[in-house]
């Protein structure tokens, strides 16, 4: 099979565009909210805190269905019936479960707020819930618009994907207003908007496919899922301890989620790109690995020089953005550089995992994970109180790190593809290296934080030429010929 890649890059712009809508109504609808008489950077942390709380409902209930309904679409496509029982059985699933995460939180609800040290977290069920519902919310969402990149029904994931953008934003700007001024409002506000996008897509799919809930014939898909969710488990552990480290000192703890809420619009952009790669990547295997190698390492470098472009385009815009904030939210600013760059390694971990999620071999995922987040957690333990956000930041950079050197060393194992080393490691993480100097020398010599971000940022797109300079001479000289 061969890449086409005027489809690729068509679907991969849709999806990108698709996936920074709501991610740039963030943009919007963050500085309407904050100020000095509205929301300040404490605010923000418990947003951040609601966020994580959210981050694991969505864990829980969507149980990795994500993946698996991409997985098995390719072994169901043909058998209509059944390929209706996999969908509705899985869309049943993720709300079994959310319902019984509801149920164990409402009867834990005391002892949960009492894990917090911030008096406006302590009562969990003030907000607790509503965020339990965005998550699995973004359970059935997530689900629904990866059947939907796989089917390749665009039209249809762009509908839905920009009125849950809309609605979301609109309610929690009225959450805000004339609800509660502060992050409730805010919890709020997201938990109606995605809810009505939710209600709406599970109307669409059982009016598709009918009711269909088999425990037997949901096994195979649930015995896929399992590792998968069990390694989600422990990457949430290690994306989102930080937060719980930094609970206690909750203006720090907002000026570092602004810079993660700006890099989750990365991250989301990422995922639009990802998202056109992946059944591209499993539509090659399926018909060999062997047969097309070119074609499969062809992606892999689109997708990495993608995410660094991206990365590279998006450090000075978004710390120039977080000068327009009136409280110490503007301080985020400082962190974007090396809060960005860290999605690089995310990247790397993603390419190396396709052959591993396509071979099935996913109890990897969980194996690995638990020795990075034992990494993790002793490295929160140890450098948070000396560091700071800083201590957190190099806390999820060494575990990133050792993520992508344990997939890479274990993807060699199960399949032989022969990687473009340079493209896929060596200058990705000279690149980091790069970014990492840079801000011990930003904190040492007191230098600007946008000189500094603006050498890493000339970095990356020199590496990229350099990385890709024949494609970038064949992209020029084919524009020449049609200018002429």
């Amino acid at each position: 099979m061969k890449l086409n890649n005027k489809e690729f890059f068509k679907l991969s712009f849709l999806y990108t565009a698709v996936a920074a809508f709501p991610p740039f109504l963030q943009l919007i609808v963050r500085p309407l909210i904050e100020g000095d008489d509205k929301l300040n950077a404490a605010d923000f942390s418990q947003i951040e805190i609601a966020e994580t709380i959210a981050s694991l409902a969505l864990i829980i209930a969507i149980f990795a269905m994500s993946n698996a309904i991409s997985r098995f679409y390719y072994d169901y496509l043909d058998d209509k019936k059944k390929y209706k029982k996999l969908v509705s059985g899985i869309f049943n699933s993720i709300i079994l479960r959310g319902f019984l995460v509801l149920i164990v939180a409402y009867i834990f609800k005391d002892q949960i707020g009492k894990i917090f040290t911030q008096p406006e977290l302590q009562n969990f069920s003030r907000y607790g819930f509503a965020a339990i519902i965005i998550g699995i919310n973004r359970a059935i969402n997530i689900t629904a618009f990866a059947l939907y990149r796989n089917e390749k029904k665009v039209r249809r994931f762009l509908i839905f994907s920009f009125m849950l953008g809309l609605l979301r934003s609109g309610f929690q700007l009225i959450g805000v207003f004339y609800f509660d001024m502060s992050f409730v409002g805010y919890v709020y506000g997201s938990c109606i908007g995605s809810s009505l996008i939710s209600i709406s897509i599970l109307i669409y799919t059982y009016y598709s496919t009918g009711f269909h809930f088999n425990f037997k014939f949901l096994k195979p898909v649930n015995q896929f899922a399992l590792p998968l969710f069990e390694y989600a488990i422990v990457v949430w552990s290690i994306n989102f301890a930080d937060r719980y480290f930094l609970e206690s000192t909750p203006t720090i703890l907002g000026i570092y989620s602004q810079a993660l809420l700006l890099g989750r619009g990365i991250e989301i952009i990422l995922q639009g790109i990802q998202g056109a790669s992946q059944p591209e990547m499993f539509r090659m295997m399926k018909e060999g690995i062997k047969k097309n190698m070119g074609e499969i390492k062809k992606l892999s470098h689109l997708l990495m020089a993608q995410t660094q472009f991206m990365i590279a385009l998006a450090i000075i815009p978004a710390m120039a953005y977080c000068l327009i904030f009136k409280t110490d939210l503007k301080l985020a600013a400082g962190f974007i550089a090396i809060v960005f760059i860290r999605y690089i390694l995310r990247t790397q971990y993603i390419v190396f995992s396709f052959p591993v999620y396509f071979e099935k071999k996913t109890k990897i995922f969980l194996y690995l994970n638990l020795i990075v987040l034992a990494i993790n957690l002793f490295l929160l333990y140890l450098l948070v109180p000396v560091w700071g956000a800083y201590g957190a930041i190099t806390a999820i950079m060494i575990s990133q790190t050792i993520q992508v050197a344990g997939i890479y060393q274990y993807q060699k194992k199960i399949v032989n593809i022969s990687w473009n080393i340079n493209k896929l490691l060596v200058f990705p993480f000279v690149i980091i290296a790069i970014a990492i100097i840079m801000e011990l020398l930003k904190l040492q010599a007191n230098i600007n934080a946008f000189i500094t971000s603006s050498i890493v940022v000339v970095s990356i797109l020199i590496s990229l030429l350099i990385l890709y300079k024949k494609e970038i001479r064949n992209i020029i000289a084919k524009g020449w010929k049609q200018y002429l």
